[in-house]
């Protein structure tokens, strides 16, 4: 068939038709946001430009303000400051309501990094949540415009998250899988109200036609080992599958992104039923092949799952195999991806030179007949 636009080609995946060859995705997105590395304005990126220009498919991730716990009460602040002294720097952000307040910090140093979060104990996140709750109505106004210049390059993709988020965000892992166990009541009646407030902010984007796209960033939080797989249907599926059927109800497509232990949760995944779901890592990073998502997931979309790591160090033919290996497993329903984004301002020459090969490598063997 005739060469598609990644557009094209992404629209048709997602529809279930016939494509020219699997999509590659560099996560990068084609607009600035501050959780990756602004590629197309740094100098250590700039070979890598027009092969990405040439060959990858691009999801345009964008996060959209959701306030504190999706919550847009005009009291409930949130400042960030940095203190330096001679023994290192500290970061120090501070949340706020009335006389309210939780603070965060991390310390880089001589005395390496220490990290205290805003959350330490289960009441403080009680109090947080019962703040009274205003809907958060973002700024839409740059949207058709970022759309028009994305173009035929790919398609338009909110970051909103899922009510596991907010405590990915407010606590340390080890907090949440203790809370697991000693307060898990506590933990599922105030995922319940953080849940009906995420499916306000769903729907005012997909009521307005905002985005093709939308990444959900949180289950990986209610997964083994950290916390019991028995629990992951709780803390996890019930709220996820919501937001995906109320998305898929606008006719627009999600993807369910989880890092780690993957395999005891697959049923899990199965009763979410998102469109795709990404990274599948396989041992020794995570525990579940493609092969076995997919003898699982069935024609699910695959996304994976070449590990950022491997980019920075391996060889280029041990990349090559990987991505070979990937594109077999995955077959027709998959998209070829790293397991991270390019967040370093700065690569290695070894690394420039292993994306490329990764994408040429995804062309040459990608073809589909």
């Amino acid at each position: 068939m005739k060469t598609l636009s990644s557009r094209e080609r992404l629209t048709r995946l997602f529809a279930g038709q016939e494509i020219d060859r699997t999509p590659i995705w560099l996560l990068a997105p084609y607009h600035p946001v501050s959780f990756y590395a602004d590629i197309y304005h740094l100098q250590s990126y700039e070979k890598l430009i027009p092969y990405i220009e040439k060959y990858c498919d691009t999801f345009d991730r964008r996060p959209y303000p959701s306030g504190i716990c999706f919550n847009a009460n005009p009291e409930l602040k949130q400042t960030f400051r940095t203190e330096k002294n001679d023994n290192g720097i500290t970061e120090i952000g501070e949340i706020t309501y009335k006389d309210f307040k939780l603070q965060k910090s991390i310390y880089r140093g001589k005395e390496g990094t220490r990290v205290k979060y805003y959350i330490e104990d289960i009441e403080d996140l009680e109090k947080l949540i019962d703040v009274p709750y205003v809907a958060p109505t973002p700024d839409l106004s740059s949207y058709e415009r970022e759309k028009a210049e994305l173009g035929d390059k790919g398609l338009m993709m909110a970051d909103l998250g899922d009510p596991l988020g907010i405590f990915y965000h407010l606590m340390s892992a080890e907090d949440f899988s203790i809370y697991s166990l000693t307060d898990y009541e506590t933990l599922l009646s105030l995922s319940d109200i953080v849940y009906k407030r995420t499916l306000d902010l769903y729907r005012y984007l997909l009521e307005r036609d905002v985005c093709d796209v939308f990444f959900l960033v949180g289950a990986e939080f209610a997964g083994p080992p950290l916390v019991s797989p028995t629990k992951f249907n709780d803390l996890c599926v019930k709220y996820v599958k919501g937001i995906v059927d109320l998305i898929r109800s606008y006719g627009k497509k999600s993807i369910l992104h989880y890092h780690g232990q993957l395999f005891d949760v697959l049923d899990g995944m199965k009763q979410i039923n998102p469109d795709a779901l990404h990274t599948i890592e396989a041992p020794p990073v995570g525990d579940c092949t493609i092969t076995q998502a997919r003898e699982k997931l069935g024609d699910m979309i695959l996304i994976g799952n070449i590990q950022y790591d491997d980019l920075a160090h391996q060889n280029a033919e041990e990349i090559e195999q990987q991505v070979k290996q990937a594109i077999k497993d995955g077959g027709e329903r998959f998209i070829l991806s790293p397991t991270a984004g390019p967040y370093e301002n700065s690569i290695s020459n070894k690394m420039l030179e292993n994306y490329i090969t990764f994408i040429n490598t995804g062309i040459r063997y990608g073809q589909h007949k």
